[in-house]
């Protein structure tokens, strides 16, 4: 007789929920031998880690994006990952999220170190599935876009917090010459940031460029 593969999902959108379900079944063959427990928010994911001490979860997909719980300082997607790590270490985790900003990723791949990690943007439903059975088989999934920050963490082309303020002070269509307002610089020091940074991303045109390359990467 086949172990019960347990699974937690967690999301505030049920359609999403319904998908993940449909693939584990598809996984683990017959649906008897699948435990599937959803949970849409911080707070029934807190309930639901705590009713399951005794039968922990195999695997637990966690969105990054999830109403908080801040009477347990629960206020993410991340800090539920953390309690899943505290409570459940056996349990391999597979973070999602619509984010592509640098302090997010950082900070999941850092402290919550899932053994999966898809950036919404990149899905489809092929990309779920790969990742799911990755991570059900013992291995490590990383999508796209993750992937991509990775490597720009080994060349060590991370842009710092003044080059992306004055980023995004761009994108919202801030003049170059009043940008100064904004960003405790020179007019000519943020016109030497903005040549490093353009350097950095290997980018050979003007503003417009930058700003494109920039939300690619996930800066802005």
């Amino acid at each position: 007789m086949k172990k019960v593969l347990r699974v937690l999902a967690i999301d505030d959108h049920v359609v999403v929920l319904e998908g993940y379900h449909a693939i584990f079944k598809t996984l683990n063959g017959t649906h008897g031998n699948l435990e599937f427990i959803k949970a849409g928010d911080c707070r029934s994911a807190y309930n639901t880690i705590e009713q399951h001490l005794e039968n922990p979860f195999d695997v637990a997909v966690v969105d990054y994006s999830i109403p908080d719980y801040a009477e347990k300082d629960l206020y993410s997607g991340g800090d539920v990952a953390l309690m899943l790590r505290k409570k459940m270490p056996h349990c391999r985790i597979l973070m999602m999220t619509m984010h592509k900003e640098v302090d997010i990723m950082s900070r999941i791949l850092e402290h919550v170190e899932p053994e999966g990690f898809i950036n919404k943007s990149d899905c489809t439903t092929d990309e779920l599935f790969e990742g799911f059975k990755t991570v059900l088989d013992g291995g490590t999934f990383y999508s796209k876009t993750v992937s991509n920050f990775l490597k720009r963490l080994e060349t060590g082309i991370i842009l710092d917090e003044t080059d992306i303020r004055i980023i995004k002070l761009l994108a919202k269509g801030i003049k170059n010459k009043n940008l100064d307002k904004y960003i405790p610089l020179t007019v000519s020091g943020i016109e030497k940031r903005k040549y490093r940074i353009k350097r950095l991303l290997d980018i050979e045109g003007g503003d417009e460029e930058l700003i494109l390359e920039a939300r690619k990467q996930g800066y802005i």
